[in-house]
């Protein structure tokens, strides 16, 4: 059975992989289906609940603190992106992946650790992707 399931599994991922293959595309798994981005975006990532809950037990009240500017920014570039018409997705700090120009599936990732609450901009055209801090966000959009 797992051998089945490892033929099935490699059949479905060398067929997307190659359908993909030459693009430059950001890609959400969600459950059973995939998203696969083909215009600019804005994705606002805020922190999982195990996140949040590892968050309150290391940072006591400070964490309050924490999440309600976070919160506030969040309230600003919402303001900001309708404002200007601009798409966005708000998303759990779970996978999001870049399918490069060579065929590597690219899991993206916040490398700053103090950032629970951020946004990846994403600019189709060009086949690039930035991450922003919330307070930053529109100076750097």
């Amino acid at each position: 059975m797992k051998k089945t399931l490892f033929i099935f599994f490699c059949l479905i991922f060398f067929s997307f992989h190659t359908a993909l293959a030459g693009q430059n595309n950001l890609i959400l798994f969600e459950k059973k289906t995939k998203i696969i981005f083909d215009k600019d975006i804005v994705i606002l990532v805020t922190p999982s609940e195990n996140t949040i809950n590892k968050l309150k037990t290391s940072m006591g009240d400070d964490f309050y603190i924490m999440a309600d500017d976070a919160n506030y920014y969040s309230f600003l570039v919402f303001n900001y992106l309708k404002s200007i018409n601009k798409p966005y997705l708000i998303k759990n700090d779970e996978a999001i992946f870049y399918f490069q120009k060579n065929g590597v599936l690219h899991k993206i990732q916040n490398n700053n650790s103090h950032l629970h609450w951020w946004a990846l901009l994403y600019k189709h055209n060009e086949g690039k992707y930035k991450i922003v801090a919330l307070i930053d966000f529109e100076d750097e959009y």
